[in-house]
């Protein structure tokens, strides 16, 4: 039977200890700011050797310690004496051999010398006079399963554990978002007539991916000779809004001057005003995107304009090939701002509120994003629920620098419910989801884990908060819980890669 301590030395060293004595041994378990050890030993009896296994593992990888010597040094009550291995017998284990002298309860200082340089303290060794004076164990049994994870396996995998701790989570709601365009931000331009794109009159038509600037040519068009409706050619058109314009201008200033001098009546001023006003219009009309080529008069052609800033998504058209009137011939989509919109559970938006900030992660960046770190802002919050999915619109729009957020990116979204709690919390990494419950794995010791079954509170999008299940200060499974759950399922227990 095991008797197990654990106790927390102060700050300055951060070390959690503990100890697992049995009849035939025991173990030491310690966690440093920089350095797991995990050390394991037979009954420890005077003037017997003893080898010991000790384990080492680097926090800052998680990975074994693979070179450099480690120094221990006993101590009991004024009794000192030391021993020294100047290199690991495999990559994270050194066996040092140790015979004690004198019987007692000795601390042990156990330094890593170049390139990992700490020291880890170990409170309580026992050193016996003979095997009858080990004492018997009295500690209950626990209703825990202790599921064995060799530091082997662990060594090999992408594995990370953390002490739980308290700290302030304020609540989010989950929703799956896109990055889609503003509303006025995605244009189509569309032929203003039927006609032609001719290659001699178009050299440097802008590609996909290209920016242009409101106003910018994009492409130089002849029309057609004849519509394919019947109606009149564009060129027509055209002209004769041109011409339109230009005589009722001119009636309009005629007018207007006979009128200033009392010579035309308010009725004469206001038909002539209208005549001009709606030649304007006309002309303005049907030349909205396009405007005449005043370069080329000969062929009569037409440039058609960006009517943004942006970069072009789509080119839909042939060079050469006759393209109808209202063909879409460029789509243009303004990328400075975007917006990210979201989807959230309707079960889950009463708990929103007044939304002030969200947080999204999107596939392929290692960082995570936050709309008001992106100069950004709420637009609308959906007054209608989707039927088939059951969800609530939301759209955020932020800004996007060197256009990163691309059209069309997914990302999962976590809306700022504003409420914060001071509670336990854990990565959500290291939960495990089991029909609907919530279960994860305590590290009990260098090579044992025991699955724990928790309430969870709220949410951050990289934290939960723990309701109930743990304790403050044990350390849980952060990365690699799946492997330690196939462990724990596995029929077969994995053979230890070394003595014990």
């Amino acid at each position: 039977m095991a008797i197990v301590y654990s106790l927390i030395w102060g700050c300055s060293t951060q070390q959690k200890e503990i100890v697992h004595q049995v009849t035939g041994g025991g173990s030491v378990t310690i966690w440093t700011s920089k350095t797991e050890l995990f050390m394991e030993h037979p009954a420890l009896i005077v003037g017997r050797e003893a080898r010991f296994a000790v384990h080492l593992t680097t926090l800052e990888s998680f990975k074994a310690v693979s070179e450099g010597s480690i120094t221990l040094i006993f101590e009991s009550n004024g009794t000192t004496f030391q021993t020294t291995e100047s290199k690991p017998t495999s990559p994270g284990i050194y066996r040092p051999t140790v015979k004690f002298e004198k019987s007692g309860t000795y601390s042990l200082a156990l330094i890593l010398g170049e390139p990992n340089k700490d020291t880890v303290r170990v409170n309580t060794i026992a050193v016996y006079e003979s095997e009858k004076d080990i004492p018997e164990s009295s500690e209950e049994k626990s209703n825990e399963q202790t599921i064995s994870f060799l530091k082997e396996q662990q060594w090999k995998i992408d594995f990370r554990t953390e002490p739980v701790q308290k700290g302030v989570i304020t609540g989010s709601v989950p929703g799956a978002g896109e990055i889609i365009p503003r509303l006025n931000g995605d244009i189509i331009v569309s032929a203003p007539f039927a006609g032609l794109i001719l290659p001699e009159d178009n050299l440097s038509v802008p590609a996909p991916g290209s920016y242009v600037s409101k106003g910018q040519t994009l492409a130089t068009m002849a029309p057609a000779v004849q519509q394919p409706d019947g109606g009149e050619p564009f060129a027509e058109q055209y002209a004769n809004a041109e011409n339109e314009l230009y005589v009722t201008r001119q009636d309009f200033e005629r007018v207007k001057k006979l009128f200033d001098q009392k010579l035309a009546s308010l009725k004469e001023f206001e038909e002539a005003e209208a005549e001009y006003k709606k030649a304007e219009g006309r002309l303005n009309g049907i030349s909205r995107f396009v405007r005449f080529d005043t370069g080329n008069q000969k062929n009569y052609n037409f440039t058609l304009t960006s009517p943004i800033d942006g970069r072009i998504a789509e080119v839909n058209f042939k060079i050469g090939k006759q393209f109808n009137a209202g063909e879409p011939l460029f789509r243009i989509v303004n990328t400075n701002r975007v917006w990210l919109k979201t989807a959230v559970p309707v079960t889950e938006i009463g708990k929103i509120g007044r939304v002030v900030n969200a947080e999204f992660v999107i596939p392929g960046f290692n960082s995570r994003f936050e709309v008001h770190q992106n100069n950004g802002k709420l637009i609308s919050i959906g007054s209608v629920v989707d039927e088939k999915s059951r969800t609530v619109p939301l759209i955020f729009e932020i800004s996007n620098p060197n256009d990163q957020f691309r059209i069309g990116m997914f990302a999962t979204v976590h809306v700022k419910t504003g409420r914060a709690d001071t509670v336990l919390s854990v990565p959500e990494t290291a939960l495990i989801e089991e029909e609907g419950h919530y279960a994860l794995y305590v590290h009990a010791e260098g090579e044992s884990f025991v699955k724990r079954m928790v309430e969870l509170g709220e949410r951050d999008g990289k934290r939960v908060g723990i309701l109930s299940g743990l304790h403050e200060g044990e350390r849980v499974v952060t990365v690699g819980a799946y492997q330690v759950r196939l462990a724990s399922v596995s029929s077969q227990l994995p053979a230890h890669g070394h003595d014990h």
